[in-house]
Formats: structure tokens, C-alpha cells, sequence
């Protein structure tokens, strides 16, 4: 056996898979769901992007934006530019909340089966390696949220992480691996001995599952403030016999002593934080990590000096509830990571996350944009 995929808490059996009962419609519903997204980053674009160009070439036009506020005051008049909004919008709607064929539906059917194995494993669990905690107050900036329009957000019901589970799974093409996401972001990182890592914001544990697969020497902790997608990760994480340490905590108020970890990774996170919250989100990760260690992740952003990609980038934070994605472009994260304690602060494009839209003799087309940030302590 390959010893990256060896069984990591021998004294425990693995825990039965969780399988949601997927009806042949259901797949095939998600799969056009997924093609017309994929037409609706790729094909409309271009053609929005088209429209665009004739729009400021056109007679008594202003010429080029100055600035993404002027890009707006143009796509806004265009066609292309609306149905790319409706389409980003109600594609996901159409994904979470179409009565018969929708993810919500899809496992209120089969909630009795799915909720009791999670509580049977999560009973089945060692006290250290799962620990919610029921009274938790969560901040105002995530509990009224019902971020991506998962209604009531991601920590009401006991299903909302199996929901997001489906929900970031139909949303990558089917060919393509839902975990490459999180390699690629590891495959950047320095190669080091890393004992002890905590992925900030672990949500449903694939991010943790994928380090662990190729980091078996690691020991590995996870915290979030959603019980439901702790209660998922802890079910996936022991039916591949993994141990991890689990435990629902408000990121700004760690109960890690200082210097606990050589890592702290995060996936697409500082995106949903209140801006008003993320110098403290910093000051704690870096108290909880090693003198050397690392605070690293990858998080979408806008592309210096163009405005069409500025305006698609922050029309998705109205089309599908990212409520403080705006603000957080706005952000001075470097300066703030400094002033967290941080020693050295990195960021960098993410060029492997970032896709363009080719065009045969032409110029490709960004329309999405990512930065890698490491920060040293």
C-alpha cells in the first residue's frame, strides 16, 4: 500500500461511506447546470468582451476606461454583460433550490439516513478529534450571511455540509478533480517538515484531506465555525481512517496555545471575512503558529490595470451573496499582515489558478484572477 494512503488511526475502524442517492435526472440536471456555466465563463465572455470593444470604439464613445467604475458605466448598457449576471445568479439558485432536482431537495429526501450517520459517526469519534461546541456564539458577520445563496448559510442544519459538499462538486466540470485545487496551492508552498498544520476554515475537510494524502507525517487539526461541516469532515476523514483533530472555534478566538503550528493554509477564505475582523483573523494566526511558520492560502482578487476583469470580478459579490468581497478588495492585506506580526509577507499572481479565455489571433480574455499568499512569521 502506498504509505501516503495508509490508514492513520490503525485502532479505529473506518466509519461506513456516507452516499447521497443520486437519481440519473439529478446528474444529468448538474451536468447542464455545469456546461452552461462553463459557456457562461468561456463563450459569453468573449462575447460580451466583443460588444464591449465596439461599445468604446463606437462614435462619440469616451475611449478606453480609466477605471473599472467607467468599464461598469458600459457593460451595464450591454446585453452580454446582463445575461452573464442572470446567469451567474440563477445558475446557482437552479443548482441549490429547484424543487425537484436541486440539492436541498435531493437530501431533504434522504435526511433521516444522512443525519443519523453522521451523528452515529460523530458519537464513534474520540472526544479529541471532534469538538463542537453548541454554545458558540458565531460573529454577526457569518451567521446572517447565506453565503454562495446556501439559504441560512452553512451552519443551521445538520445536512448544510453535505449540501456544500454537492454544491462545489457540481460546480467543477466533471472531468476535472475537485481536489486540484488545494495540490496546486500545496505544491507551491516550501518543502519542509511541517509536524502540526491547521486548515483555517476547513469547512466540509477535502482541503485537509488532500494535505494529509501527501503529507501522512503531518498531524493535522481543522477548525471552523460550522458544526454541520465539521460533522462532514469528521465522517470523511474516518471513513479513510485518517485521525484529525476537529473543532468548531470562532478563528478570531483560537484556544491553541502560542507557537502550535509550522502551517496554517487556508483556501479562498479572506473573501468572507469582514473586513472589519481581519487584522485580529491575523494577529491570532500568527500567535498560534511556530517562530518560521508559514500563514498560506490563495484567494481570488482584481487584475492590476483591467478594468472589464475588475467589473465581472465584482459583479459576482452581488449575483451570488459574496457580501464582502468589494470591501475586501479594498483591503490593505500585506500592510495588515505586517502589522499582525508577520516578518516577511508575500503576494504573488497565482498564474496556475489563472484561467483566461483564448481567442484564435487575438488577445486572450481574463476574466477571473487569483493572488498565492504567504506570510512568514
Amino acid at each position: 500500500m502506498n504509505a501516503a494512503l495508509q490508514p492513520l488511526d490503525p485502532g479505529t475502524p473506518p466509519a461506513a461511506p456516507l452516499t447521497v442517492r443520486e437519481s440519473r435526472d439529478f446528474r444529468s440536471y448538474h451536468a447542464f447546470l455545469r456546461a452552461a456555466r462553463n459557456y457562461m465563463e468561456g463563450p459569453l465572455v468573449g462575447q460580451m468582451h466583443d460588444a464591449y470593444e465596439r461599445a468604446l470604439e463606437a462614435p462619440g464613445a469616451a475611449g478606453p476606461p480609466a477605471d473599472w467604475r467607467a468599464a461598469e458605466a458600459v457593460l451595464d448598457g450591454l446585453t452580454e454583460f446582463q445575461f452573464y449576471c442572470w446567469a451567474y445568479r440563477n445558475l446557482q439558485r437552479f443548482k441549490y433550490h429547484r424543487s425537484s432536482l436541486g440539492i436541498f431537495a435531493l437530501l431533504e429526501a434522504q435526511r433521516a439516513t444522512l443525519a443519523a450517520q453522521l451523528e452515529a459517526t460523530a458519537a464513534a469519534t474520540p472526544p479529541a478529534q471532534l469538538r463542537l461546541d453548541p454554545q458558540l456564539e458565531l460573529p454577526e458577520y457569518f451567521r446572517h450571511v447565506p453565503f454562495h445563496q446556501h439559504t441560512g448559510g452553512v451552519a443551521k442544519d445538520i445536512l448544510d455540509g453535505v449540501a456544500y459538499e454537492i454544491g462545489r462538486r457540481t460546480t467543477v466540470p466533471a472531468h476535472a478533480d475537485p481536489n486540484g485545487i488545494y495540490r496546486i496551492l500545496f505544491e507551491t508552498l516550501p518543502k519542509r517538515d511541517y509536524a502540526r498544520v491547521l486548515d483555517w476554515g476547513t469547512g466540509h475537510g477535502a482541503a485537509l484531506m488532500t494535505w494529509q494524502e501527501s503529507h501522512p507525517e503531518s498531524e493535522c487539526h481543522g477548525v471552523d465555525l460550522s458544526a454541520p461541516c465539521l460533522l462532514l469532515a469528521n465522517q470523511r476523514a474516518r471513513e479513510r481512517g485518517y485521525r484529525f483533530f476537529l473543532s468548531q472555534q470562532d478563528l478570531e478566538h483560537l484556544d491553541y496555545p502560542d507557537n502550535s503550528f509550522d502551517l496554517v493554509f487556508f483556501n479562498f477564505m479572506l473573501h468572507e471575512l469582514a473586513p472589519a475582523h481581519t487584522p485580529a483573523l491575523l494577529a491570532e494566526a500568527c500567535r498560534v503558529l511556530r517562530p518560521g511558520g508559514l500563514f498560506a492560502g490563495h484567494e481570488f482578487h482584481l487584475r492590476p490595470g483591467d478594468p472589464f476583469q475588475n467589473v465581472l470580478q465584482r459583479s459576482h459579490a452581488w449575483t451570488n451573496n459574496e457580501t464582502y468581497s468589494t470591501p475586501w478588495y479594498e483591503t490593505p492585506i500585506g500592510e495588515l499582515a505586517r502589522e499582525a506580526g508577520f516578518s516577511k509577507v508575500s503576494i504573488e499572481p497565482f498564474e496556475r489558478l489563472n484561467r483566461s479565455v483564448k481567442r484564435p489571433g487575438r488577445a486572450p480574455i481574463n476574466a477571473n484572477y487569483w493572488n498565492l499568499y504567504v506570510f512568514e512569521k
